[in-house]
């Protein structure tokens, strides 16, 4: 059932998205790919939309086929994640319309957090690895408000480059699903639905992207993993799949704060992705070297929920170690060839003077 419901979400992703992008060409939901200026490459901004249907649809009949034998008392649950999405899919396409004040995308995004507390979800305690829980108590209902808005803005943030929230979703919730196996039995199908959904609407949207999530999809993407993260048994695993989203919202949360500090100025962007771009990385080149880096995060999220802290901990600071040896040493490589081809360029301007 499982493989199915991910093969489904695919094919179905696969059909709407290009359908999409006709819809929004002939009714004008899109725009050019540089601002003011006719192109030929026109960027539809509902890509959301397809991803959300392709998801619900599916999960639907699966819930639906499966009643009382599979998914059993989680009616509820199932509730919450369909009515929550709605409401993201609703406040993403009026944001992309007319924008919508702040204030309100995050009222309207604890409210979703609100209707997943008020449909069973629960984050009671913090399991870290097998073994070690912290209960938090009271504290619970406010944590699973603050994790939803926070992973609802954090995908925002990373859809600058055309394929890269998609993919991380995608390897984040395959990455989820192992990890909800033993869980509830509902997780495993929404971790899956999700990453078919994505996996499918990756065809349109990898670089040069014809659609994009726009607003809808990355708000959609970001509850529907906060909810299944919320439901995972342990904390660590969503927390280590999700990492690449939660540094963009600490680093953007970074740089809004950084002007109030004393001493402090406006930063350049810090998203590690604007890094690599700087760099000298072509969107394509940064978009895979991100993935592969999700990706060896999604095995130690793994192996933290399998094997404990101690290897899991162990594989965490060897990777993390050797990724930021390696980003410096290229961004070291790359300055000193800057440089020399700039002493070479004025050279020749020299010796035609």
């Amino acid at each position: 059932m499982n493989l199915l419901v991910f093969i489904a979400t695919v094919i179905l992703s696969l059909l709407l998205a290009p359908a999409l992008v006709r819809l929004a060409s002939r009714y004008g939901i899109h725009r050019h790919d540089e601002s003011g200026r006719l192109r030929q490459r026109v960027i539809t901004l509902s890509g959301g939309t397809a991803i959300f249907i392709s998801f619900a649809t599916v999960t639907t009949l699966a819930f639906l086929f499966s009643q009382k034998k599979w998914l059993g008392s989680y009616d509820w649950n199932f509730l919450g994640a369909m009515l929550g999405s709605a409401l993201m899919i609703i406040l993403g396409l009026s944001d992309t319309a007319r924008k919508v004040p702040l204030s309100l995308k995050i009222a309207v995004q604890a409210l979703a957090g609100l209707v997943l507390f008020g449909c069973g979800y629960r984050i009671t305690s913090l399991s870290f690895f097998p073994g070690d829980a912290i209960a938090l108590g009271w504290a619970g209902p406010i944590l699973l408000i603050v994790w939803v808005v926070g992973m609802t803005n954090a995908f925002s943030l990373i859809d600058s480059i055309d394929g890269l929230a998609a993919g991380i979703a995608a390897i984040a919730a395959i990455t989820l699903f192992f990890a909800g196996m033993t869980g509830p039995p509902f997780v495993p199908v929404l971790a899956l639905a999700a990453a078919g959904s994505c996996a499918g609407f990756l065809r349109y949207n990898f670089y040069p992207a014809r659609i994009r999530l726009g607003r809808s999809g990355t708000f959609f993407l970001g509850f529907i993993l906060a909810a299944i993260a919320a439901q995972g048994e342990f904390k660590a695993t969503a927390g280590i799949a999700l990492l690449l989203p939660i540094l963009a919202l600490l680093a953007a949360g970074y740089n809004r704060l950084r002007p109030l500090l004393p001493g402090g100025q406006e930063d350049k962007p810090r998203q590690l992705h604007n890094r690599l771009l700087r760099l000298g990385y072509s969107p394509r080149q940064t978009v895979l070297l991100l993935l592969l880096l999700q990706a060896n995060l999604g095995v130690i999220a793994l192996v933290a929920a399998a094997a404990g802290k101690t290897l899991a901990l162990g594989i965490f600071f060897l990777v993390g170690t050797m990724i930021y040896l390696l980003f410096n040493l290229v961004e070291e490589y790359r300055t000193r060839i800057l440089a020399l081809n700039r002493e070479e360029a004025d050279r020749a301007a020299g010796g035609k003077n």
